[in-house]
This record gives structure tokens, sequence and C-alpha cells, in this order.
């Protein structure tokens, strides 16, 4: 399937792929202390982090690389063992909130070492970094809490979570630098010296031969998997699909009792099948953790429906 089946357009998206790109994202986050450190005095200054250590990437070829079953794009500590798991998202996969609570969960489990009390459970922050604004509101920095529903009184948890918007139009609520970044993020120009660093160590590291090839297998890798998963679950959504449609137009067609309302409730009745068996497909790809965009690019490889109308029928099954 797709363009990236071959060596060349593997290449080309190496090329191609910038800071928001997620193994780019991660290597230049992990392989430079200084970058974490800052970009994460940036994000939360009234902590005064002076230290980060542990820091560690997902590594895209095993189920994880932190805690099992848990996999983060960056996950650090700083001197006081707080604990902080970075995501670079790109497309809203309208599953924001459950993902942050996923990771979460695995932070919190050992935040608390066996024996210790619940005061000294160290805090977790999920921070992610989203080139889209999630809550529509406007704002370059959303962070949520726990509040009593019945009060303004707010349950310290020790959980923190911060949702950054690069596509913010107003960025005077935060720093100059963090909206520099967030505004790199957003177009790929450097305009502050943590984001020419950022852009300077990207051309060094699309330098290093061995990183290109491990780009280049794991995305001919990811695309083959697609492919086959794709090409099983559109032949058993299909299958599904079309047999529902022709059952309901040849009801729709005995309905009408004429030739001509024969033919048209068969038509209307292939129609609504075939829209069955998008709506499966995405569905089924979508439950097997593939993206937003992967998904719609994959039904329309191997159906008539446009981006447009892919998106529109992905858009009413998982946005609420």
């Amino acid at each position: 399937m797709g363009d990236l089946s071959t060596y060349e357009e593997a290449l080309k998206a190496w090329n191609l792929a910038g800071f928001k790109d997620g193994m780019i994202f991660s290597w230049i986050i992990s392989e430079h202390k200084d970058i974490c450190l800052e970009l994460l005095q940036l994000i939360l200054p009234d902590l005064g982090i002076v230290d980060v250590k542990n820091i560690k990437k997902e590594d895209t070829h095993k189920q994880n690389t932190v805690f099992h079953g848990a996999r983060f794009d960056i996950y650090a500590e700083d001197e006081h063992g707080r604990m902080y798991d970075i995501e670079m998202q790109v497309s809203d996969e309208h599953n924001l909130g459950k993902r942050i609570s996923y990771y979460q969960s695995y932070l919190t489990q050992h935040a608390l070492e066996a024996g210790q009390d619940y005061s000294d459970r160290v805090d977790t922050y999920v921070i992610f970094i989203c080139d889209f604004d999630f809550f529509g509101v406007g704002s370059p920095v959303y962070t949520t809490e726990v509040r009593v529903k019945e009060s303004d009184l707010v349950l310290d948890t020790g959980e923190h979570n911060i949702i950054l918007n690069a596509k913010a139009k107003d960025f005077s609520a935060v720093s100059q630098e963090l909206a520099a970044f967030l505004k790199y993020v957003d177009t790929n120009v450097p305009t502050s010296a943590l984001t020419c660093k950022i852009a300077d160590d990207i051309v060094i590291l699309k330098t290093n031969t061995q990183k290109e090839g491990d780009y280049m297998f794991y995305e001919l890798e990811f695309r083959s998997r697609l492919a086959r998963e794709t090409k099983k679950v559109s032949k058993e959504a299909r299958k599904k699909g079309l047999a529902e449609g022709r059952k309901e137009g040849r009801k729709e067609g005995r309905k009408e009792g004429r030739k001509e309302g024969r033919k048209e409730g068969l038509t209307e009745g292939w129609a609504k099948g075939e829209k069955r068996v998008v709506c499966d497909m995405i569905s089924r790809l979508t439950a097997k953790g593939y993206s937003k965009q992967d998904v719609i690019s994959a039904v329309t490889e191997l159906t008539h429906f446009t981006v447009e109308e892919a998106t529109v029928l992905y858009d009413k099954l998982f946005v609420k």
C-alpha cells in the first residue's frame, strides 16, 4: 500500500521529517540533555528544575522502554525524582483525555516505592505538545486538575497534566521563549536560542546514516504492516457491509413494488452497504492503534471515498 512502500519514498520521508516527527522528536530530546532540561524549565517555570536524569525515548522496535506496557515519547526525572512524560502529538485523535489518564496510571505505579508513606509520593507530569488546539479555546497552554464538584476546592493527587497548543493565536500568557518554541512546532521556523539549537541538531542528526537506516526501516515496516491489516480488515468489512447493503436494497426494492423502484432500492442499498464497509474499516483500524491520518489514508487508497468523505465518517464515529 501507500506512498512509503518503496525505498525512495521512505528516503523522501526521512529528508522531510522535522521536529514534529515522532522519531526525530524522541532522538533530539533524549540525546540532548540540555534541550530536555530547558524545555521542561520553559513549560514548568514554577518548579525551579535544575537538572534532569534517566532520560529515555520510546523504542519503536520494542513493546516498551520504561515501564511494562507503557510507551512514552520521552520519559525523564528531575533532581527531586519528579517524573515527566513528554509527548509530541501532531493530529487530533480525539482521545487525549484517556491517553493522559493511561500515561499517568503508569507513572503513578512507580511514583511510590513499597513501604513509603503516601505523602512521599513524587509528583508526576504528563505533557502533550500538540500541533492543534484540543479544546478550541485558543490558549497556548491548558492545565488540568481534580476539582471538587460542589466547590472550587482542588484535590491534590500529585498528578499534573499540561497540554500545549502550537496553533494558539495569542501567546501573551506565556514567556517569549515558550511562545517561540510553540511557534517553531507550528511553522518549523526557529526564532530563539533553543529552537535554533534544535534546528541545528536536526541537521546534524540527518547526517547520521545509522539513524537514517533505522528511520526508513521503521517506516517501511510500519507501512507494510498497515497494508496487510488494512487489506484484511477491508475484506472482512466489505463482505459484511455489502451483504447487509444487498439485503437492505432488496427490501427497499420490494417496498417500491416496481422494476424501477427495485433498481433504485438496490442502488441505495449498495451505497449504504459501502458506507458501512468504510465505517467498519475506520473502527477496526483505529482499534488497532493507527492514527487518524493513517486510517484515512488507508480508506482512500482502498475505496473511492475522498479524504473529505473519509474524514467526515471518522469524525462522526469518534468526535463526541
